[in-house]
Order: structure tokens, then C-alpha cells, then sequence
């Protein structure tokens, strides 16, 4: 495959990269735990996506586009820049079929995904010709988006962000900042498809358990202008700007402009943290853990006792959310003949030990 990475590897229905074009392609090496909606974010810079098959035994999938010519502008597109999801390379080829037929009794989860995001179709033109570039983007979709955290039990620190947003594509700035007692942010990647693809897949989602909701949208911003990198603002292609401890870190250009914008997301009497002791230490260490910070070991002993509960009022659920905020919980178990200690399995050490330092 010469186009798109040096695989050799030989399928049974789709084996040629430079084969006939179709607007059905054939998409290999996806992560096992990818969503219909990361690989439907794939296509949607190019034109209306029309079914989708996941093969997630064999991690491919076929996606369909509306027409064939959208499908050679993604195919040369993802020629020349590989394409990622969840930060591992994916492939992307003609298939053999002309068209996807799909049992919808069987593909019942993929048509819904399709069905929720042709609302976001609609206001997204097509990209023609056969390269995308910048001036192909419509207005809405900049570069730059706006996040505002709903529900924010606990603390989100821009590192978190930072960790999060990365899986879509290299983030080059990052600004955040309480508005209307609101903890918001404005991100910017180096490609507006990028901040698409993020967009779609993360809008609506929560960062930990049933709170700290994503809500993002295009900002209208195209460039931050970030003064100092510190625990509220970072430009990530300049490690050499000053801490500017006691400074403020929004830019004042970038305040004034960032009034102006008006956005439904701004959804007054939104919970602030927690008042708590190290509630965002804790937060941001158990976010850090949450979704795997480079340097941290994941090592060690991931079951931990808890003892001197109260008998009257200890239950699983509850020990799974007061656990769950410093990871991902997969056992609990409350002793038969000891009521008062329980055993609590995390998904790794690293979590494990959170829980032990912060509880």
C-alpha cells in the first residue's frame, strides 16, 4: 500500500489501495475499543456519510459516502496525512463494493449514530475537489473551539484537556478561564478537521462518572494569543514563554473578543467544585490516572481494603462512586463475616494508589 503505509498484508475482499474508486471505503487497524462515531468523524470533512459497518472482531470497518467523489477526496486526503484514532495509525482504501448493504435488525446500533449526526451534516458543505484545505472550511468550523464544563463536581485542570483532546489530533493551544461562574475553555488545534472530529465525538460527554459534562462548540476565534504557560494557559509550541505568576492568563484582545461570542451552552447555576480539602489535587490526580498521563506507572497491587465503614450505610454503589472518582472500578466486594471492610478492585495500580493517597 503504497499511498497509505507500508502494509502488505493481504484481505480477501478489498487487497489494492490503487484500485477502482468507490464511495465505499475500507478502513483496518482500529483500535479495539473505537466508536461508530470516531469513524463516521472520519468522513464527515468530505460530504454526508450514508451507512457504516463495524467488523470489531477483526477492528475494520466499511464506511459509505454519499458520493464517489467524496470518497477520492478522503482517500487523497488520508494519502498524504495518515489518519489516527485514539493515537494509533489507521488505514484507509477503495473496497471491492459498490454500495453497503446492511441487515439494519443486526446494525441497529451503527444506524442510530448515523441517524443522530446527520443534523451535524447538514450544516457542514461538502469539501469538492481533491485535496481539503483551510479555504474549503466552512466559517463555523474553526480551528479554535469553546468547551464549558457543566456539572463540574470536581475540578478539570488544563493538563486533563490537554490528555483528552489529544486523541483527535495535535492540540497546539490551550486557555482557561471562569466565566459566569462557569470553568470554560478555549482549544485550538493545528487543523479545523481536527477540531471537528473532537467536536462530534466529545460534545455531550462527561469526563468522570455522570458529571463534569463536555459542551463544546466552534469558536470564533481562528488564533489564541497565549501570553504565559502556567496552570490556566499553555501554548504547547512555546516551552520558552514566561510562568507570569499573579498575571492574568487570558489575553485582554482575546477577553474582548470572546465577550462578544453568544452560545447556548452557557447554562446558568452550573455546580462549582466541591469544597473539600485537595478536592482539586485529588480531582486532577484521579483525572491524570483516569486517562493515562505519560510518566505515571500503572503498576502495582490494583485491590485495596477499606476498613471502619459504617455497617448501617456502606453499600457496592456507593463505594463504586467514591472509588470511581479516582479511576475505574471493576470489583467491590463488601466482607461476608466483616461488614465494616469491603475489597475495591481498580483497573490498574496507578489508580489503586490514588485512591489509597487521596481516601
Amino acid at each position: 500500500l503504497s499511498a497509505n503505509g507500508n502494509d502488505n498484508k493481504k484481505f480477501k475482499s478489498d487487497d489494492k489501495m490503487d484500485g477502482a474508486p468507490s464511495r465505499v471505503l475500507h478502513i483496518r487497524k482500529l483500535p479495539g475499543e473505537v466508536t461508530e462515531t470516531e469513524v463516521i468523524a472520519l468522513g464527515l470533512p468530505f460530504g454526508k456519510v450514508t451507512n457504516i459497518l463495524m467488523l470489531k472482531g477483526k477492528n475494520q470497518a466499511f464506511l459509505e459516502l454519499a458520493t464517489e467523489e467524496a470518497a477520492i477526496t478522503m482517500v487523497n486526503y488520508y494519502s498524504a496525512v495518515t489518519p489516527h484514532l485514539r493515537n494509533q495509525p489507521i488505514y484507509i482504501q477503495y473496497s471491492n463494493h459498490k454500495e453497503l448493504k446492511t441487515d439494519n435488525t443486526l446494525n441497529q446500533r451503527a444506524q442510530a449514530v448515523l441517524q443522530a449526526v446527520t443534523a451535524v451534516q447538514a450544516t457542514n458543505a461538502p469539501i469538492s475537489g481533491t485535496t481539503v484545505s483551510e479555504s474549503a472550511v466552512t466559517p463555523a468550523q474553526s480551528p479554535v473551539l469553546r468547551i464549558i464544563i457543566d456539572n463540574m463536581y470536581y475540578p478539570v485542570t488544563l493538563d486533563v484537556l490537554h490528555q483528552i483532546f489529544s486523541k483527535f489530533g495535535a492540540v497546539l493551544k490551550i486557555i482557561t478561564f471562569t466565566k459566569n461562574n462557569q470553568f470554560q475553555a478555549l482549544l485550538q488545534y493545528g487543523d479545523p478537521v481536527n477540531a471537528q472530529q473532537a467536536k462530534l465525538a466529545l460534545d455531550g460527554q462527561n469526563i468522570y462518572n455522570a458529571c463534569c459534562t463536555l459542551r463544546i462548540d466552534f469558536s470564533k476565534l481562528v488564533n489564541l494569543n497565549v501570553k504565559y504557560n502556567n496552570d490556566k494557559s499553555r501554548d504547547y509550541t512555546r516551552p520558552d514563554l514566561p510562568s507570569g505568576d499573579g498575571q492574568p492568563a487570558l489575553d485582554p484582545a482575546i477577553a474582548a473578543a470572546f465577550a462578544k461570542e453568544t452560545s447556548l451552552l452557557a447554562v446558568p447555576g452550573a455546580l462549582s467544585p466541591l469544597a473539600i480539602p485537595n478536592a482539586a489535587a485529588a480531582a486532577a490526580a484521579a483525572a491524570a490516572g483516569r486517562v493515562g498521563m505519560p510518566g505515571v506507572s500503572a503498576g502495582g497491587n490494583t485491590v485495596l481494603l477499606v476498613s471502619n465503614l459504617n455497617e448501617e450505610m456502606v453499600t457496592p454503589q456507593s463505594l463504586f462512586t467514591l472509588f470511581g472518582v479516582y479511576g475505574d472500578v471493576q470489583r467491590v466486594k463488601i466482607l461476608y463475616n466483616k461488614k465494616d471492610s469491603a475489597l475495591i478492585q481498580m483497573a490498574d495500580g496507578n489508580q489503586s494508589q490514588l485512591g489509597k493517597t487521596h481516601l
